[in-house]
């Protein structure tokens, strides 16, 4: 039981150091702190639980190896949770519905979604993103998925059928 407290004081601090980096230091790209102190602290983790139960038997080596890989996995789930309610769609609608009663009417908040450019806010901000990492290219107004984009339209779609989840995400 004292064993699960190494992975759970790790995914403590990630959320820490994340959440003072994203309040104070405000980088344009997150993901290289949040990936830093993600090795970082699973580095710490496999010296502190070898400190504690050494290595000696095969029961000690899955212990070791169970607790990096739940680490890992929680460390990876905050870094989501930071992206889709910091940064994604839902978290930007909360924030504007909380900070502007005007578009707490139907009609008020579709009509904020829409651009002289013929874009609507969602996909001009997502848009030039996708284009600049490499997803998708966008040509005479067509718009195609490069290797990257198609690697993570691939890896969606099995994650759907995988889990069942359909293409809304099983929520209904």
């Amino acid at each position: 039981m004292l064993r699960l407290l190494v992975p759970l004081a790790g995914v403590t601090s990630f959320f820490l150091l994340s959440l003072v980096t994203v309040r104070t230091l405000k980088p344009r790209q997150p993901r290289l702190f949040f990936l830093t102190y993600a090795l970082l602290l699973l580095g710490l983790a496999a010296g502190i639980y070898v400190q504690f139960w050494p290595l000696q038997t095969l029961d000690d080596a899955v212990g070791l190896v169970s607790c990096l890989l739940l680490q890992m996995l929680m460390c990876l789930t905050m870094w989501n949770a930071f992206y889709s309610l910091l940064w994604g769609f839902s978290g930007g609608l909360m924030h504007d519905l909380y900070t502007d009663e005007g578009l707490r009417h139907v009609d008020r908040l579709v009509g904020s979604y829409q651009r002289d450019a013929g874009l609507d806010r969602i996909l001009s901000r997502r848009l030039p993103n996708l284009e600049s990492g490499g997803y998708l290219e966008v040509r005479d107004g067509t718009m195609r998925l490069q290797w990257k984009g198609r690697l993570i339209a691939f890896g969606t779609l099995v994650a759907f059928k995988t889990f069942s989840l359909g293409m809304g995400g099983g929520i209904k």
